[in-house]
């Protein structure tokens, strides 16, 4: 997890983001973590998405247990464009 949050920490030269991991999403970061089971794996992914009437970019982390994915959270979501 230290390196997710060394990863995921916003620098902004303007100071209007949290140095924070996530930026203002550290919150919703740490609410996360505390639903999560303890010792759990957490993985990045990223997957295009095709919601039938648009496309999805998809990013984030998901935690992992006994190797199964479990709960996720989403640090991207953003519509593509029409091919």
């Amino acid at each position: 997890m230290v390196e997710i949050e060394a990863r995921e920490r916003v620098f902004d030269p303007l100071g209007t983001v949290p140095d924070l991991p996530f930026g203002h999403l550290n919150t919703a970061w740490q609410d996360f973590l505390v639903q999560c089971e303890e010792g759990a794996e957490f993985r990045r992914f990223a997957a295009d998405w095709d919601a039938g009437w648009c496309r999805e970019r998809r990013e984030g982390y998901v935690e992992m247990v006994d190797g199964q994915p479990g709960r996720f959270f989403m640090t991207l979501c953003r519509t593509l464009p029409e091919e």
